[in-house]
């Protein structure tokens, strides 16, 4: 059978990688899948879906024993192909290390925030009450692959943004002992190609000394982790959350939430106007306990 042109760009980006893989395709309705591995043994499951394909094969499809499973989307490659590849290194541990402990914690502005974002993040933006980065000083720009590129646009700040998260307002609730205050992380993104080793966590350590919650709460995109980073800072599991439906225009391949589509297109005549649905694979919450309430004396 012959494979989509998206498959075949994949399969071309992977020889130029030279990482070992094979690939599997049944028939004309089995989505492809690469099984990649780096040459330090790092493997991923690289599950393809063309748009219109409504075949619905779930997450366990994945042979056990991988470690990391990738769902990727037609749309999704043409237009955020960079992100994509930037993401896809990260999960075989081949993009450029910077240590967090090199870098300084500054609050963010909208525009800032928004630009980092849609250039970094699958996802689109989305407005927050906070945010806040980690930059990278000019005298560790050593530790860049290129530094001479980021020195002459190296922020405002002095130094290159190389990391973020955004969190919500608070949610406040009553409990037996006062009111319990629940932060959601929002956003957070790495400058593309590039992993901040102890990022995150250096960014919620900050938040949490500045804000003092009782609790953060976040979501794990299950077509890219099952949470794992999660739960190494201390989250824990809480449910999935059911699978989230697109509307996906074929002539653009962009991407539209159902309240967010074109004017005059809803989901009733969206596929009369062409626009193919799609359904993702949902998303795990994840809670972390902070500052749990303690009892009055």
């Amino acid at each position: 059978m012959s494979a989509p042109a998206f498959v075949l760009e994949i399969r071309a980006w992977l020889l130029f990688l030279t990482v070992d893989f094979r690939e599997i395709a049944d028939d004309s309705d089995h989505p492809f899948l690469f099984k990649i591995e780096n040459k330090n043994g790092r493997q991923i499951d690289l599950f393809l879906r063309k748009i219109g394909n409504t075949h619905d094969y779930p997450l366990d499809y994945f042979e056990t024993g991988i470690e990391r499973r990738v769902v990727l989307w037609e749309d999704l490659w043409h237009t955020k192909q960079d992100i994509i590849k930037s993401r896809l290194l990260a999960q075989l541990g081949t993009s450029h290390r910077i240590p967090a402990r090199l870098t300084k914690v500054h609050r963010l502005d909208r525009p800032t925030t928004s630009r980092f974002l849609q250039e970094n993040h699958l996802q689109s933006p989305t407005l927050a009450k906070y945010s806040y980065g980690l930059y990278l000083p000019v005298q560790y720009f050593r530790v860049l692959p290129f530094p001479e590129e980021f020195t002459a646009s190296s922020g405002q700040e002095g130094g290159l943004l190389v990391a973020i998260a955004t969190f919500a307002r608070p949610r406040n609730f009553p409990r037996d002992h006062g009111i319990h205050r629940s932060f959601e992380l929002v956003r957070f993104a790495s400058l593309r190609y590039h992993t901040v080793v102890g990022g995150l966590d250096k960014l919620l350590k900050y938040f949490t000394k500045t804000h003092a919650p009782n609790d953060l709460m976040t979501y794990a995109d299950l077509e890219w982790s099952d949470g794992q980073g999660y739960q190494k800072l201390g989250f824990e599991a809480q449910g999935d959350t059911l699978p989230h439906d697109f509307w996906v225009d074929p002539q653009t391949m962009i991407r539209y939430e159902p309240q967010r589509l074109p004017d005059g297109l809803d989901a009733q005549n969206a596929p009369q106007m062409g626009f193919i649905g799609i359904k993702n694979a949902g998303s795990r919450k994840f809670v972390k306990l902070i500052h749990p309430q303690l009892p009055k004396p």
